[in-house]
């Protein structure tokens, strides 16, 4: 046996093995690798208009935006960098009134889990908030 024709079966034999252990045949989707936290809610359940700010922030991340309704739904989100590694993060959303006056502060500690099975990287927190003006963990 030639040393091309061994270097080729040792190739072959360690790829076969490699994948056939029930590992991921594919990376995870590119769509699913943005960890992110969302919280969402019934827009004719709280009385917010569109003049209304948000500011959601996860640990020391934070974003803001201005409010808009999808449909019947609000809902706001903050991808969070690749740094971040605290899986059970204190989310606090703050949503003001058009001259800045804060009208809703609510914050609670949220598990981050994968998005996907076997991706790691696609750390995902889904909170709604209730029209009692509470967050709470819809997983």
């Amino acid at each position: 046996m030639t040393r091309a024709l061994r270097c080729a079966g040792i190739t072959c034999a360690a790829l076969a093995t490699l994948t056939a252990c029930g590992g991921r045949p594919e990376p995870c989707p590119a769509l699913d690798l943005i960890p992110r936290v969302g919280v969402s809610w019934r827009a004719e359940s709280l009385p917010y208009d569109a003049a209304t700010t948000y500011r959601l922030c996860a640990a020391q991340v934070c974003t803001t935006g201005a409010l808009q309704a999808y449909g019947d739904q609000a809902h706001v989100s903050l991808d969070l960098p690749e740094s971040f590694d605290d899986r059970t993060p204190q989310v606090t959303l703050r949503l003001s009134d058009d001259s800045g006056t804060p009208v809703l502060n609510a914050a609670r500690t949220v598990t981050l889990q994968q998005a996907e099975d076997g991706c790691e990287q696609a750390l995902t927190g889904t909170l709604q908030l209730t029209a009692d003006g509470e967050l709470k963990d819809v997983r």
